[in-house]
């Protein structure tokens, strides 16, 4: 796999015209487009449901890094692949934020398109087109060739981006949320900085990922660097741990 350094932005990897960027979004340049997943928009709202105490920050979060991708390159789209909203239950205070976070999209000329995940699942299309009332999410999106969707179901394509796994490099009381990628599939971390990670170092990872040659894209906040390919990069870890 050719992955190489965008001549735009020095430090950030591109691979089949895909970049990867500190914000966690892999930006398709040619269509202006990003997609980002596990945004869990209203997780403190989901939480204090339950009776915890978490203050509000999660709309603020969200379009603070989305700022810094805008700030990076230009966009006319957003994908989010799954997971948008914490939960799909009725909750007044995410759905003034859903209306803020759409409004502060459109402000900017960027179009949101949202795809099911397993948080939202049974939220309704008009989160993308307010005249379809009722109708369900899509599951899946072509961009490029490449079929993106959530990844709690399978889905069906030469090339996949996916989500719902997290995914996270751990290693010497460092965790980074990373990008898995890979000839025919690219997996994206939580856009969320609540969302719990799989660390791909030593967690039990899905079979599919140690199949390929996956290169794990660790994100510093600042830049995306190149760990190689995951299935090495356990073997060298695991056996330094010893």
């Amino acid at each position: 796999m050719n992955v190489r350094t965008s001549p735009k932005k020095p430090g950030l990897p591109t691979f089949a015209d895909w970049q990867f960027t500190p914000e966690r979004a892999a930006v398709f340049g040619r269509e202006q487009t990003a997609v980002i997943a596990d945004v869990h928009l209203g997780y403190e709202w989901a939480r204090g449901s339950a009776g915890d105490c978490v203050v509000e920050h999660s709309l603020r979060e969200t379009t603070a890094r989305l700022q810094a991708l805008l700030d990076r390159t230009p966009l006319s789209r957003l994908i989010v692949a799954g997971d948008l909203l914490e939960s799909a239950r009725p909750c007044p205070h995410v759905a003034r934020d859903l209306r803020q976070l759409k409004a502060w999209l459109e402000n900017r000329g960027v179009s949101l398109l949202v795809l099911e995940g397993n948080h939202d699942v049974s939220r309704s299309l008009s989160v993308n087109e307010p005249s379809r009332e009722g109708a369900r999410l899509p599951a899946f999106w072509n961009v490029g060739g490449w079929t993106i969707g959530h990844g709690h179901r399978p889905l069906a394509g030469a090339k996949i981006i996916s989500a719902h796994h997290h995914p996270v490099f751990c290693y010497g009381g460092h965790r980074a949320p990373c990008f898995l990628v890979g000839a025919d599939r690219i997996v994206l971390p939580a856009f969320s900085s609540d969302a719990a990670g799989c660390d791909v170092v030593s967690a039990a990872v899905p079979r599919e990922w140690l199949a390929g040659s996956l290169r794990c894209m660790v994100s510093t906040g600042d830049e995306v660097l190149d760990f190689g390919p995951i299935t090495a990069l356990r073997r060298r870890l695991r056996f330094n741990a010893r």
